[in-house]
């Protein structure tokens, strides 16, 4: 367009070149175009600032929708990497190491304000060995899905919504539905350096489940702040029909197959008054229907083979009197009530084939943890675990690998922390489990004590340390 009007003007000067002699006409031509040829630089300049403002709303558009899917959803990240050094023993007396074994768990959780009464909660896990994809087959048990290393696949560890109702009234009152906050409880969170991440006590219970909760604010009740009574169902496990005809379309049991396993419970969250940050729990539950295997879909062999309950009681006191001391004691009580059924050659519920006498076991958790240094960037804590016997908890999705809070005998682990910055620590310890009784964290079958002469023996681990390197990042 430009080449044109110049051009026009061109012939122009031209024809007046051949009529009109006056060179003052011929130089005043001659400066319109110059003026002209300005005034097409400065539009083209023009264009160009118009391009960079439209180039400036497409990027402000794109930001506005970031900004609104952000405030709809909103995403933070956790990230552990481990390296474990073990050194196994048996009964036997041979023992075997495996060193230098590192991991990786990634996780992350999601956050969606829906409503002023409802949110939503989430989290996606991974966790794997270094150089190995390995699917783990314990990740096909329900509980214990992206709680376990496997392969690099992707699990909904939790999935919940937060349904608050009745909030102006004497007894406010909320129901969370979905895959519950059930895994990383107290009093896992000091070693971590984190809040509270999961509602009930780690030593009783630790792992995905789904279920429903509902939870009543008593606190004026009890004129006790932060005192909160909770009533729960859970499926511990679900049969599922592999009909040929009917594939996973129908989910349930019938009169010949494996009943599922249903979990309630009820517990009390409050505090010590007059104690600031401090934290108590006491909680029953009953698991009803118990499954032998959940990973066995040989009916004729699998069975129900009866039901445990759980009494358990917490206390937890932080930053005592702001001396950065913290400290927990936890205490668990199992019984069980087993049925006619045995699996296969292993037995019972904890008994041998034919037993059907009701066991208990008692176990308690104990640990301290202190902060010093400038800002406290420093922690030293120690831990110790007991359990009887008898003891059956339902920690089997524990993000601890050896479970320790499952133990038949008794645990030990002492750690220093380093705070990196307020997101991320780095935490050197070092753990020994002595085993009394062989089935530490199993169902099945009669617990015995462990000793040099028993048959089978390099099945039966006596003790098992590790001296461990872990950082953690929660941002």
């Amino acid at each position: 367009m430009k080449k044109n009007i110049i051009f026009t003007l061109l012939v122009s000067l031209a024809l007046h070149a051949n009529s009109v002699t006056d060179k003052e006409k011929i130089d005043q031509l001659i400066q319109e175009v110059k003026v002209l040829q300005n005034e097409l630089v400065i539009l083209k300049n023009r264009q160009e600032e118009n391009r960079d403002e439209i180039e400036e709303i497409v990027d402000y558009t794109e930001n506005i929708e970031a900004i609104t899917f952000k405030d709809k959803l909103n995403f933070g990240l956790g990230f552990k990497t481990n390296l474990d050094n073990f050194d196994k023993k048996y009964a036997d007396g041979h023992s075997v190491r495996n060193s230098n074994v590192w991991s990786n768990k990634l996780m992350l959780n999601m956050k969606a304000d829906i409503a002023k009464n409802m949110n939503f909660y989430g989290r996606l896990s991974m966790y794997k060995y270094w150089g190995s994809n390995y699917i783990h087959p314990y990740t096909y048990y329900d509980n214990m899905q992206g709680r376990v290393p496997s392969d690099s696949a992707i699990y909904v560890e939790r999935a919940y919504i937060n349904w608050f109702f009745n909030q102006n009234s004497y007894i406010p009152m909320a129901l969370t539905i979905g895959r519950q906050p059930s895994s990383d409880g107290p009093s896992n969170h000091f070693k971590d350096n984190s809040a509270r991440k999961g509602t009930y006590s780690a030593l009783l219970y630790d792992g995905a489940a789904d279920g429903l909760v509902y939870t009543a604010n008593i606190s004026k009740i009890i004129e006790n702040p932060k005192s909160f009574l909770r009533v729960g169902y859970a499926k511990g496990f679900g049969y599922s029909e592999t009909s040929v005809n009917v594939g996973n379309a129908f989910i349930g049991a019938s009169n010949n197959d494996i009943k599922d396993t249903n979990v309630f419970g009820l517990f009390l969250d409050t505090t010590i008054p007059r104690l600031e940050y401090s934290f108590v729990q006491l909680s029953y539950s009953k698991m009803i229907d118990i499954v032998a295997n959940p990973l066995d879909t040989n009916t004729t062999e699998n069975k129900n083979i009866g039901d445990v309950d759980l009494y358990g009681a917490m206390i937890q006191l932080t930053n005592i009197e702001d001396t950065h001391l913290d400290l927990f004691a936890q205490y668990g009580h199992s019984v069980t009530h087993p049925n006619n059924n045995s699996y296969a050659d292993y037995g019972t519920l904890l008994g041998e084939a034919g037993d059907k006498s009701s066991k208990s076991g008692d176990a308690y958790w104990l640990g301290g943890r202190y902060g010093f240094g400038n800002k406290q960037i420093y922690k030293l804590g120690c831990e110790y675990n007991y359990g009887s016997k008898n003891w059956i908890n339902l920690t089997q999705g524990s993000f601890d690998i050896y479970n320790k809070l499952s133990t038949r005998g008794s645990a030990y682990e002492g750690y220093i922390m380093y705070l990196i910055n307020r997101f991320a620590n780095i935490r050197l310890g070092y753990i020994y489990i002595d085993y009394n009784y062989t089935g530490s964290g199993w169902f099945v079958g009669s617990s015995k004590e462990i000793t040099n002469s028993m048959e089978n023996s390099d099945e039966s681990l006596s003790s098992l340390q590790s001296i461990y390197l872990k950082m953690s990042i929660t941002f």
